[in-house]
């Protein structure tokens, strides 16, 4: 029995497709259009592969912070009103810590490419 192509294959297969099959053959604002839909399709894999992941880390460092327990968007409310409240200095090094790393683990998914996510990545 063939199990079916996961998601994370289907996905690839149209990329492939519209790269080698589609791209070339196309002109003007349909190639443009055919570029953002493979790059679409490229940040849904990166999604499909590390947003979990990404989160779990994100929900962990919040933890810490915050010293509370909840879900994600809860948790990333509190700390927006703690911030902003002046209840969290925007010094605290574990602040500083948990923004840049949840910041370039969006950008892992969203521009994994980005010059300065790529020399940031490489210290």
């Amino acid at each position: 029995m063939n199990n079916p192509p996961s998601k994370e294959e289907l996905i690839t297969s149209v990329i492939e497709f519209i790269e080698n099959d589609i791209i070339d053959e196309l002109v003007g604002q349909k190639r443009f259009h055919a570029h953002v839909a493979k790059n679409s399709l490229q940040i849904i894999l990166r999604q499909l592969k590390l947003e979990e992941k990404n989160n779990r880390f994100e929900k962990n460092r919040l933890k810490e912070i915050l010293k509370i327990d909840k879900d994600l968007n809860e948790l990333n409310k509190i700390l927006c009103q703690k911030i902003d409240n002046e209840e969290i200095d925007i010094n605290n090094n574990d602040l500083i810590d948990h923004l840049f790393k949840t910041t370039m683990e969006k950008l892992s998914i969203d521009q994994p490419n980005y010059s300065a996510y790529l020399d940031e990545k490489a210290n």
